[in-house]
């Protein structure tokens, strides 16, 4: 039986309801508000293009990520105090793993642009090309009591399904100054670095694909 893959609404979907689930579970002993960093009101109209430009069906693989990144626990580290030692906030959290989050992000971008005849996130579809994400960073670091920054890092690399070859890979940074100190100030300059990394990959991405098909022409 073939599996239905997954659009870019569905996976924004599974992280909303990550977070429903998780409320419906039972009180903690401590609420903890939950933020997220993928954009809600991303269903506009994809960007229309001729049919020549549109490149052919792409897959966006899970995100792969450390093993201190596989929660939903909001991790920030106080540079100025003690570089070394991991923190998260007790009463905050993200609405689902960093990982997740950056998937659903990035499906919705690549969606959104209408560079591809379609996205996918799974099922047994026909695909070209493949995009690997590798999360290496998604924390708040403090430089001071009043200061600090969000930081996004992974690396990306995108994958012909037909030869199995690496088409391109390239590493993604960003940082974004907190303008408000605590959790809230935080989840926005981080959904901010979100933001602008995924528009810089959604063209890395297109451009490098368009590249290696003109290149087997």
């Amino acid at each position: 039986m073939k599996r239905p893959w997954m659009s870019a609404g569905r996976v924004v979907g599974a992280v909303l309801l990550t977070l429903t689930l998780s409320a419906c579970a039972g009180s903690p002993a401590l609420y903890q508000q939950a933020y997220s960093v993928v954009p809600v009101a991303a269903y506009a109209t994809p960007t229309s293009r001729p049919e020549t430009q549109v490149l052919p069906v792409l897959q966006v693989a899970e995100v792969e990520a450390p093993a201190w990144l596989d929660s939903s626990h909001y991790l920030y580290r106080l540079d100025y105090r003690d570089p070394e030692a991991l923190r998260y906030y007790g009463d905050a959290r993200w609405a689902a793993a960093p990982a997740q989050m950056l998937r659903a992000a990035a499906v919705t971008s690549l969606e959104q642009s209408g560079d591809w005849q379609a996205v996918l996130t799974r099922g047994e579809a026909k695909k070209r090309f493949r995009l690997e994400l590798r999360l290496q960073n998604f924390m708040l670091n403090f430089s001071g009591p009043d200061s600090g920054q969000a930081e996004l890092a992974y690396t990306a690399t995108l994958v012909d399904t037909q030869s199995f070859s690496v088409v391109a890979q390239r590493e993604f940074l960003q940082r974004v100054p907190l303008r408000q100190i605590g959790p809230q100030g935080g989840a926005a300059a981080m959904a901010e670095a979100t933001a602008a990394s995924m528009a810089q990959l959604r063209s890395w991405a297109a451009a490098a694909a368009r590249q290696s098909l003109a290149q087997v022409r």
